[in-house]
This record gives structure tokens, C-alpha cells and sequence, in this order.
């Protein structure tokens, strides 16, 4: 991987009593998890045991007529079974929203229907691999043999696939009672009429995304122990999202007086797709209630493609008014997102995300967008890595490449007359957005040096003499991170308690959790550097809602931004207690005094000093010595409030949706073999802008990571139904990622602009990469291919898919 960028000089950084934000130091997490050690949901062992199997729909839309459990009750070792018909006994309807009514419909601005769905199928399936019923056995081959046995007899009725089928009068409808398929509705914007009449002409295009999803190396997974004398239900689970996932099964079980513990281990990758609230986090620990025993139940992958959630999937109409030069002064776009079944799995809001952020890095004052998420009878929508804002790029950077070709112009020229420009920010966008920092001409720029684009621009007309097929694709991705409005779960600040012990060790704990990112050691050299500890004195604990303050998870790219300012700021308090104490103990004026290495001492006479450990044994030990209104023990929580919640809505009523908008410059060479329909990447530079970097190797690794993420998307992965709802893509065999021989030698780089608006100036950093790949390889291929006058208009990028197009257009060519 070259690393051309600032980070290359942190590499091999060693731990020091220096500063330690900015160093990319080893991680923390990494001796677990290489050595073995690292605990996941399925290494979790209890005495007693039972494991848990699911019998699934094999139909995508029919009636559930009976449901025969005997033969799989009499299976020997078979504990319990259950089917829908028992659980309004046991539990209501899954909802999204913990803290809200259950208002079946909630109109205004989105209009969004909610209808009632329980953990298991009742009356209707909607979706193959839709929960049925549930075995519990002793072991989980028996538990998977008696799913086996499971009958269930089902009226078939006709499935709806299409998202525009599904819009048009007489469609089968998967809910009867809403008289249509339509799940949401969205508008946004001015329709800028004035812009249209001044523009010299109206590019209309359709940009469609595949439906694609997550794969993380582990599936989800559930352990549920239930302890009847005290109403302690004990839950680990391979969640992003605990506290609140505790909250919601208060809210679902009916058992007054229900506490829920959930602990989330190790997670072997999240991507949205444990974000969610699915029907499975209710039913196990129904199950362990039911059957008084601990019950454990692992998803298979195939169980994972067809009932985890999906997303991209979207179609986008655009009007773009623009000026002879390549000025686009106005933008409609009618869009139409493939919801899939309306299971409340949180996630919806990526739909109308997507857009609110359709303008991208461009300053295009007058802009309207009107989205309809539609229902049909596939695995629920939700969230998944670039959360709605990789949709609005993907459409985005293909019309302007749509534009640059249609005018004849370059298309990196088109995108400098368009950018945002440095002195805007911090820019108030057609949406109400209020975008932090940033400098794109500066970004595409590097991003163009880098890829050597005058160079390969003179290649490809000497390459197309000879009759070879070679592009270059363009682009500049904004993926704004740490959501303060839209989403069910999100609280709009984050937690942290902050605790040092008699001994001087740190401990750290936080309403978030990690599944991948590095919280231990970034936490780690938040607090070092504030505090004047060494970086392996601190333990950070998460993921645990019994021992950590509550907070809404892991998601957004939030926790540079609000949980590093948390940590931060936490810190900073704790610092001031530790001097304060310090100061009597020394016998001299606190602003006379610093700490570094757990020393604190006068500023001009280091060798007048205390250790942290005498000032904690003095806090807890001797608290007849501290001064005048400071509390024993060095223990405190600090709660951080989002910089947009408060931010006062405009003449319109916008308010910003997210805090910070981190970016990214992607240039991609690729060469298109006709014979085979193959695309070979020459190059692919990225510069990426996440503000300050706390950790620039974990910031590489995100983004690394992130950009193999999106050239999956972009090159080989597609969820597929039949025409008659029938999944085609359940398995690896099927559905195709990219392995290490398919990833390139990825250029990177890093501009720098910090947010102002948080303490540590951090933006987010795990899923920028993400978005680039799809609409900067799709640029690419359709240039290669120009010659033939192909308009790419699928993902993903297949060789058949390809090699059709130019079977297709050879005859016109010649």
C-alpha cells in the first residue's frame, strides 16, 4: 500500500512521555485478537446452555396458514418450540423508536407508516428467510435438524420486486391496510424554477444503484440468561448499539420491571448492520425466559443475505440547469429507494440522508428533492457504511461527469468551477447543512498530481489509436459524520466517566462501543496527553450498559467527533481536580503547577513535586486535606453535547443533520479488456481530509479498509432476487467480495483542515473510503469505453455485464 501522505512519518512511532495525539502508535486491541485471545459471542460458553435455530420463510409473499411444531418437539433433545401465534402473550410489536409512541403512521415531513411486525411471522411472510418459528435444543445440530422438521403451510401470493412495479396501481401490496406499497415520503428544497429559466440547457439523467450489503467476518450473534429472582436479564451480543438495545427489550418483553444488561465483546465488524433492531434480539432472550436456561444463537451467512439488512439500491431522476461553461446553477432529483420489507430495524433515515446531501462538495444554491421508499418483497433496508450520503455521491459524481461529457469539457475542470471553495466555510448548504471545513481544489488537485493525470490523458489518446481502451475517473466524496437528527436511536451526545484509582491507573468509560476502530488506544492518547499519564496506564472499558454511562453506540463515524471531545473534555475537568489537590499538598498556587509522566510539579521547579498516587491516596484516603468543595475520590461522568444540537433552525426550518464533513478526492486509471469485459485498475489515489488524526495508522487503516469496502460495491458484490422473490445471492459462492489479489496498490494522502467546532479539531474517518470507488471506477469505465458510446448504467462493474455492452454497441460503433 503507498503512503505518500503526512502519515508516513508517524509510522514505527514508539510510545514516549511526549504528545501522544498524532503519533500512530500500535494498537492496543491488537495482542488479543493476533495472539487469540479475543472474545466474541461465539466463544461465550454458559453452564447449561441451549442453543437456538430458526425456521425461516422459503416464500417471499404468501399467507401463513398453520405452523406444525410437533415433530420437531419430539426430536430428542429438542428443549422448546415457538411459533408467532403464542407472542402476543409474551411480547409486543418491535419498534423502532424506545422512547416514542407507537403511532401506526406518522405524517408531516417524512411521512413514514410503521406497521406492526413481531419477532416472529403471524398471519404473513413478506420476504424469503423471514423468522417463522423457533427450535431450542441441547446442541445446535440438533436445534438445526429440528428447524428441518418444521411444517408450515403457506398461500402463496404474488411478489413484488420491482420499486416502480410496486408504485403503480393494482401492485400486490405487502400491507393490506395502507391501500399502497409506499413506506416513506421526503421532500426537501426550493424548486429554484428562476435557476432552470437561466440555464443554457437541462441535463436529465437516470443514475440507478445496486443493491448491495455488509459482510463483516462475523455474523450476528446472541447469549441470553435470564435470572427470574431479580428480573435481570443478561444479554451479549455482537451489537453496535447496547444501551439502547437494552432499552428496547425492556420496552418489547412484557415483564414489569424488566432490567436488561447487555455486554457487547469483541465484534468482528459492524457496518451498520449491527445498528439495527432485529427480530432475533427479542426472540432469544424470549427464548432463555421460556425455557429458563441460557440460549445461544449464531447466524449463518446464508442467514446473514437474505435476513440482515440490505441498502444502496436507490433510483435517481436528475434535472441539472447549467450554463454553457459547466456551471450548474440548479438540481432536481426525484428518487426512489427499494425498502425491502418495512421491518422497524432502524436505519430508514439513511433514505432521506441520501437526499439531503445530493449537492455534494458542489455550491448549488437551488436545489428540490422529493424520495419515496417503496416496500417490496425482499430483506429490510437500512444502515449500512456511507449511510445514505455513498447514494447521493454515487449520483452526484455521475452527473457531473454526465455534464463534463455532455459540454465537451474536462471533467475535473467542471468539478473546480463548481467546488465549495475554502474561504465558504463554514457553508450553510441548499438543505440547511452547515458543512465545517474543507478545501476540495486543493484535494483534487493533489489527488490529479498524484495520479499523474496529464500523463495518462496523453496515454489514453495514444492507447485509443491502437485500439485499447483505457479511463480516467474523477471525483470528490463528502461523507458527513456523527448524525445529530435523523435515526431512531440517536441522543445527540455522548458520555463519558472518567476514574483514577488509589494506585494512579486510569480507567475510561464510555457510552460507545467499538467494533473495529481502535477506541482503547485513541482513548488512550486523548487521555495521555491531558492528563500526563503514560499511555499503557489507562484501561478503556465499553460496550457494557450495567458498568458504562448510557449512551446511543457506535455508528456515524461519531466518536471522533463527539466521543474524542468527550474524552477530551472529561480529562480536562479531571485535571483540574488533580491540581487542585496537588496545589495544597505542594503548598503552592495551582497555576503554578503542570503534570506530565503522573508527576505533578511547579513549572519552574520540577523537583518540587507529587506523584498521582499521592494525590489519589490523598482523595481517597485523606479527604480531611482536600481543599474547600472539591469531592473525595477522583471519579467523574461527563456528558457531551453534539455541536448542532441547540443550532437553531433557519428561515425554512433546516437544521444540519451532521457535524462534520470529512471528504475525499478519488482519481482511478483503469484499462476495459473488449475480449473479456475485464477492468484493470492501473492506479487509484486517494486524498482524504478527516481533520486533525488522533491516530494516523488507525485513520489509514479505516480508510483502507473503507476504499476496499466501496470497490466491492463498485466492482463485484450484488444482492439479486428472481423475479419471483427468490434470493440468487445467499452465499459467498454467489455474492463475491474482493480479496487481497483484487485490491490495488491504493495512493494515498492527507490534507488537513481542521473542525472548528470541536475541541480536538478530529472529523470522522471510517467511511469516507467508502463512497468513492462506486462512482469514480463507473467514471472511469464509461470513459474507457466513450469510443463505443456505452453509458455505464449498472453496478457492479461486472466483466459480463461489460462485455454485453460492448457486444451490444460494436455494431453502431462500426
Amino acid at each position: 500500500m503507498s503512503d505518500s501522505g503526512r502519515e508516513a512519518g508517524g509510522h514505527g512511532a514508539t510510545r514516549s512521555s511526549g504528545r501522544q495525539v498524532g503519533l500512530a502508535l500500535p494498537r492496543k486491541e491488537d495482542i488479543d485478537l493476533l495472539t487469540g485471545r479475543g472474545t466474541y459471542v461465539g466463544d461465550l460458553q454458559l453452564p447449561g446452555m441451549l442453543w437456538a435455530a430458526i425456521y425461516r420463510s422459503p416464500m417471499p409473499h404468501a399467507r401463513l396458514r398453520r405452523v406444525d411444531l410437533e415433530k420437531a418437539a419430539g426430536l430428542p433433545g429438542v428443549v422448546l418450540v415457538l411459533s408467532g401465534r403464542e407472542l402476543p402473550d409474551y411480547v409486543v410489536p418491535l419498534s423502532p423508536f424506545p422512547f416514542q409512541s407507537r403511532d401506526p403512521f406518522r405524517a408531516g415531513n417524512p411521512t413514514i407508516k410503521f406497521p406492526d411486525h413481531f419477532c416472529l411471522a403471524r398471519d404473513k411472510v413478506r420476504f424469503v428467510g423471514e423468522p417463522v418459528a423457533a427450535v431450542v435444543a441441547t446442541d445446535k445440530y440438533i436445534a438445526e435438524d429440528a428447524v428441518e422438521l418444521v411444517e408450515a403451510d403457506f398461500d402463496p401470493l404474488p411478489p413484488v420486486v420491482d420499486p416502480e412495479e410496486a408504485l403503480k396501481p393494482g401492485a400486490p401490496l405487502l400491507y393490506n391496510d395502507w391501500g399502497d406499497n409506499l413506506f416513506l415520503r421526503f421532500r426537501v428544497g426550493a424548486d429554484g424554477e428562476e435557476a432552470f429559466r437561466q440555464a443554457d440547457l437541462v441535463i436529465r439523467e437516470r443514475i440507478r444503484s445496486s443493491r448491495f450489503t455488509g459482510t463483516p467476518i462475523e455474523p450476528r450473534g446472541i447469549l441470553a440468561r435470564y435470572e427470574p429472582t431479580d428480573r435481570l436479564l443478561t444479554i451479549w451480543s455482537s451489537t453496535q448499539i447496547p444501551h439502547i438495545l437494552s432499552t428496547l427489550l425492556e420496552d418489547t418483553l412484557r415483564i414489569p420491571g424488566l432490567k436488561v444488561r447487555v455486554i457487547a465483546p469483541r465484534i468482528g465488524g459492524g457496518f451498520g448492520q449491527k445498528w439495527g433492531y432485529y427480530p432475533e434480539e427479542s426472540l432469544i432472550p424470549l427464548l432463555a425466559i421460556l425455557s429458563g436456561r441460557p440460549v445461544k444463537w449464531i447466524e449463518t451467512r446464508s442467514e446473514h443475505m437474505m435476513a440482515t439488512i440490505h441498502a444502496r439500491d436507490q433510483i435517481h431522476d436528475l434535472e441539472a440547469a447549467v450554463t454553457k461553461d459547466g456551471r450548474i446553477l440548479g438540481l432536481r432529483d426525484r428518487i426512489i429507494a427499494d425498502a425491502g420489507v418495512a421491518y422497524p430495524v432502524g436505519g430508514l433515515a439513511s433514505i432521506v440522508t441520501t437526499s439531503m446531501f445530493v449537492p455534494g462538495a458542489y455550491k448549488i444554491r437551488h436545489y428540490q428533492a422529493e424520495v419515496r421508499a417503496v416496500t417490496t418483497n425482499k430483506a429490510p433496508y437500512g444502515a449500512h457504511r456511507g449511510f445514505g450520503k455513498a447514494d447521493a455521491c454515487f449520483a452526484i459524481e455521475r452527473l457531473v461527469q454526465r455534464v463534463a461529457d455532455r459540454l465537451g469539457l474536462d471533467p475535473a475542470e467542471v468539478r473546480f468551477r463548481n467546488f465549495i471553495q475554502p474561504e465558504d466555510f463554514p457553508y450553510i448548504s441548499a438543505t440547511g447543512s452547515r458543512y465545517d471545513s474543507g478545501n476540495y481544489p486543493a484535494a483534487l488537485t493533489k489527488a490529479l498530481e498524484l495520479a499523474e493525470y496529464e500523463k495518462w490523458r496523453q496515454e489514453q489518446a495514444r492507447l485509443r489509436e491502437q485500439g485499447r481502451y483505457l479511463g480516467i475517473g474523477i471525483g470528490l466524496m463528502v461523507e458527513p459524520s456523527s448524525s445529530t437528527r435523523m435515526g431512531s436511536y440517536n441522543s445527540g451526545y455522548y458520555s463519558v466517566t472518567l476514574r483514577i484509582d488509589p494506585m494512579g491507573r486510569v480507567f475510561v468509560l464510555t457510552g460507545g462501543n467499538d467494533e473495529g476502530q481502535g477506541h482503547a488506544t485513541t482513548i488512550s492518547q486523548l487521555v495521555a496527553d491531558e492528563l500526563g499519564v503514560p499511555f499503557d496506564d489507562i484501561l478503556v472499558i465499553e460496550g457494557d450498559t450495567l458498568e458504562c454511562p448510557y449512551g446511543s453506540g457506535s455508528y456515524a463515524s461519531r466518536f471522533s467527533v463527539v466521543g474524542a471531545s468527550a474524552v477530551i473534555l472529561a480529562a480536562r475537568q479531571m485535571r483540574e481536580k488533580v491540581l487542585k489537590i496537588a496545589a495544597v499538598l505542594l503548598g503552592e498556587p495551582e497555576a503554578t503547577l503542570t503534570m506530565e509522566t503522573s508527576r505533578i510539579f511547579v513549572k519552574d521547579r520540577p523537583e518540587k513535586a507529587v506523584t498521582l498516587v499521592d494525590v489519589a491516596k490523598t482523595a481517597y484516603y485523606a479527604i480531611f486535606r482536600l481543599p474547600e468543595g472539591v469531592e473525595p475520590e477522583l471519579l467523574l461522568t461527563y456528558h457531551y453535547r453534539d455541536p448542532n444540537v441547540g443550532f437553531q433552525p433557519d428561515e425554512h426550518g433546516r437544521v444540519p443533520m451532521f457535524s462534520t464533513f470529512p471528504y475525499d478526492a478519488n482519481v482511478a486509471v483503469v484499462e476495459v479488456i473488449p475480449d473479456t469485459g475485464q477492468v484493470k485498475i492501473l492506479k487509484y489515489v486517494s486524498v482524504h481530509d478527516c481533520g486533525n488524526m488522533i491516530n494516523p495508522a488507525i485513520v489509514q487503516g479505516q480508510h483502507v479498509g473503507a476504499l476496499v469496502h466501496g470497490l466491492g460495491g463498485a466492482m463485484y458484490e450484488e444482492i439479486i432476487y428472481d423475479e419471483t422473490g427468490q434470493l440468487l445471492t445467499g452465499s459467498f459462492k454467489d455474492y463475491f467480495v474482493p480479496t487481497a489479489m483484487e485490491v490495488p496498490n491504493f495512493i494515498l494522502d492527507h490534507l488537513v483542515t481542521p473542525n472548528p467546532f470541536t475541541p480536538g479539531g478530529f472529523k470522522g474517518a471510517g467511511e469516507t473510503g467508502t463512497v468513492g470507488p462506486p462512482p469514480v471506477l463507473c467514471n472511469a469505465v464509461e470513459d474507457a469505453l466513450k469510443p463505443l458510446g456505452i453509458k455505464v448504467q449498472k453496478l457492479p462493474l461486472s466483466p459480463s455485464s461489460i462485455r454485453d455492452a460492448i457486444r451490444e454497441a460494436l455494431p453502431r460503433a462500426g
